[in-house]
């Protein structure tokens, strides 16, 4: 009975949390094989044990046939996969029965304990009861469960929460505290409420996967919002190597429609939308110079804790700003008043920092001038100007690393609150 606080429970889950493991959430579109081997080996190359494949169709040829490729190409570059079953798309949880059965003895599953691992987005209005149901009619009662909970009601009490729920599940997924609270002010993100149901999951022998994100914007499909991005990504990091949870989820790799992705957005898994690739494209929006950084939490969550740049370098970071500010007269998305006029970068440096200096100019005006420390060094500095923005690593009065705009901010009538995401070079 997975409710049973055992002594040996209570082992396996001291070496759970001692094998810590980072995520990242996928979502399931018409990829092809080529692109599905390419997101798994840079995954990988991350330190990023297994994606999270999101799946709200379950019987169409094109999300069957992705399927198949993301599981040849973790194959063949020994990575994992895991289903996590979106009930926002797909409500009826057995839909997703032949899937699962499909798939949890592949070789590229994952498998915690020796269970293959399933997730949700949302709980689906689901009980207990209903749960357990379907976990041991489909599959034996073998799957280790991790729900995203976030909107079941009850969450907001985790200690009752997760005793209510301890019978038919193995841990819970966050996903709301990836990002402050909704609002029309700056906010920071917190990870007291991580705790709490961390805690609360520890108490009955269960364990929490943490999220990890950047920021949301969405301007398709009838919706139009932002949510506080600026330094949420780096603030995020240092809670969550502060926290040490068993596991953490990054958010996401690939969902376009809300901007916060670090992998590639291919077209042929938008289907073309031309709404979502405006802002969000490979081409002209890319998130890909996030992953050092990414690279370096997961180093310092799984090890020492301690931010090191990555690859030898003596630096890793980005730089990130939007192109349009919050006093343009344009289409603003709701909340646009939690967003800052900033640019923002997160550098992580060796030890070695002396005589180093993060400068930040705007238009040709320089914001800020700041020594430079060990580990990781972030910021939001405010007064962004139209024209172009520009962070410079300056050691001994030397420009050793920059990091360009590669758009100018200006007044722009589309008004994406997307970020352009800026390397150091």
């Amino acid at each position: 009975m997975r409710v049973s606080l055992s002594a040996a429970a209570i082992v396996l889950l001291a070496s759970r949390a001692a094998a810590k493991a980072v995520y990242a959430h996928y979502m399931l579109g018409g990829v092809s094989p080529s692109h599905a081997q390419i997101d798994v080996d840079q995954a990988k190359a991350l330190g990023i044990d297994a994606f999270t494949v999101n799946i709200g169709e379950t019987s169409q040829g094109w999300a069957l046939n992705a399927l198949e490729g993301l599981f040849a190409a973790a194959q063949k570059s020994n990575f994992k996969l895991f289903i996590s079953m979106d009930f926002h798309q797909q409500p009826d949880i057995n839909a997703f029965t032949k899937l699962a059965q499909k798939y949890v003895g592949h070789s590229a599953y994952l498998r915690i304990d020796n269970r293959p691992v399933i997730s949700t987005f949302s709980l689906g209005g689901y009980s207990v009861d209903q749960i357990k149901s379907w976990t041991w009619t489909s599959l034996a009662d073998v799957v280790y469960f991790v729900p995203n909970a976030d909107t079941a009601p009850g969450y907001n009490d985790p200690s009752t929460f997760v005793k209510k729920w301890a019978d038919a599940v193995d841990g819970f997924l966050g996903w709301e505290t990836a990002w402050p609270g909704g609002g029309t002010q700056p906010a920071n993100v917190s990870s007291s409420f991580d705790s709490a149901v961390m805690r609360a999951a520890h108490g009955v022998s269960k364990t929490y996967m943490a999220p990890l994100s950047s920021l949301q914007f969405k301007a398709c499909c009838g919706e139009h919002w932002y949510r506080i991005g600026e330094v949420n990504l780096p603030q995020r990091m240092q809670q969550l190597v502060d926290l040490q949870p068993d596991m953490v989820e990054v958010l996401t790799w690939n969902d376009a429609g809300e901007s916060h992705y670090i992998g590639n957005n291919w077209p042929e898994t938008l289907g073309g939308n031309p709404e979502i690739l405006a802002y969000s494209s490979n081409e002209v929006w890319p998130h890909t110079a996030w992953q050092p950084l990414i690279q370096s939490f997961i180093t310092a969550y799984k090890g020492n804790g301690r931010f090191a740049p990555v690859n030898g370098a003596s630096a890793s970071g980005a730089m990130w700003y939007r192109t349009v500010l919050t006093t343009a007269s344009c289409n603003k998305p709701s909340a646009w008043q939690s967003a800052r006029d900033s640019v923002n970068y997160a550098i992580v440096f060796g030890d070695d920092v002396s005589n180093t200096k993060i400068r930040v100019t705007t238009n040709g005006y320089v914001l800020s001038e700041v020594a430079a420390e060990p580990g990781l060094n972030y910021a939001a500095v405010d007064g962004m100007r139209l024209g172009a923005q520009k962070v410079e690593v300056v050691k001994n009065g030397v420009v050793t690393l920059k990091a360009t705009s590669t758009a100018n901010v200006d007044n722009n009538s589309d008004c994406y609150f997307n970020y352009k995401v800026v390397g150091f070079e």
